[in-house]
């Protein structure tokens, strides 16, 4: 992996900084069948400075150092990203999976073709961090489940995500 800096367990497997997700990391991000699991927390700056976070589980790695997401353009989200594109998403997820990914993101598709007021934003990866405890275990990650009527909305945005040519 390229950019990182080792910092080994006695298994031989901790790693503290990378400049791309890693494999683990980048399955995780993947997420088959149009999985909305597990759901990551994105950060971005408002207009004051603060930090504010809100989940997301249309988050998807469309390569080791590119993510994309849908938004819905009245989300403080996106007008935060829209001001100044600074951007950390929280990644936990089992196998022991905990990371902070810094980047900066940006428009790519003003409008979805599922629904108007979505969009599908980039975030280039800056920055990958290992949070992971050295001595613990993830069992589970952040977990959302769609009620009945929005289930086809949320496979239909994942699909559009999914189907954008690779980066």
């Amino acid at each position: 992996m390229t950019g990182e800096h080792e910092q080994q367990t006695p298994a031989g497997g901790h790693w503290r900084i990378a400049t791309e997700l890693p494999p683990d990391v980048f399955s995780v991000l993947r997420k088959p069948n149009k999985a909305i699991n597990p759901v990551t927390i994105v950060a971005t700056v408002d207009p004051d400075g603060k930090p504010r976070t809100a989940p997301f589980g249309s988050l998807r790695a469309a390569n080791p150092r590119l993510l994309r997401l849908a938004c819905n353009r009245y989300h403080d989200t996106f007008s935060n990203i829209c001001r100044n594109g600074q951007v950390s998403v929280a990644v936990l997820a089992q196998p022991n999976i905990a990371v902070s990914i810094l980047g900066r993101a940006r428009i790519v598709r003003k409008e979805m073709e599922i629904a108007e007021h979505f969009v599908i934003l980039e975030i280039d990866i800056e920055e990958v961090k290992n949070d992971m405890m050295r001595r613990g275990i993830i069992k589970n990650g952040i977990v959302f489940t769609p009620p009945e009527d929005l289930k086809g909305f949320y496979e239909g945005a994942i699909a559009e995500i999914e189907v954008m040519q690779p980066a």
